[in-house]
């Protein structure tokens, strides 16, 4: 891995620690893990996917195993998805970013019922629509910028 891409991603969790703590309920990170699976590299999101899980399950109020379902689910559903779609097409991220605002809805619910908790379900479906909203549009701000680093391949 070169130094800018060692750079780029560790300034991508930065940023995305930071916006999960201006906008809580959303994962910032998510994008990122499908950016570095397209890239068809096994080693960058499987590290990647580590410690973004840690910094998941560390910094969450949930129990352990919660990040775990998170991160799997989306791997799996990139995986099985990207057989039936181009998977750099923004309508793939589209439907990515539904699957995982419902996958957050019951996921919360889910968790928060095994903790015995109660919860606000109207923010808990708030959270879930700015993540099915916000996870598409980042992925493509964030695929432009990868792709336009100056020591990238397939920078134009």
């Amino acid at each position: 891995m070169r130094p800018g891409n060692i750079a780029f991603w560790a300034f991508f969790t930065a940023v995305g620690v930071w916006l999960q703590s201006v906008i809580p309920g959303v994962d910032f990170l998510a994008p990122g893990l499908i950016l570095a699976m397209q890239e068809e590299k096994w080693t960058v999101p499987v590290w990647l996917g580590l410690v973004w899980l840690f910094i998941q399950e560390g910094t969450g109020s949930l129990a352990f195993g919660a990040g775990l379902l998170w991160y799997g689910t989306l791997a799996g559903l990139y995986f099985f998805g990207h057989w039936l779609f181009e998977a750099r097409n923004f309508l793939f991220m589209f439907i990515l970013g539904i699957c995982l605002g419902s996958m957050h809805f019951l996921l919360i619910n889910v968790m928060a019922l095994l903790q015995d908790w109660t919860i606000p379900l109207e923010r808990v479906l708030m959270e879930s629509v700015f993540q099915a909203l916000i996870f598409p549009v980042e992925w493509g701000l964030v695929y432009l910028i990868h792709h336009h680093l100056p020591d990238d391949a397939h920078a134009a």
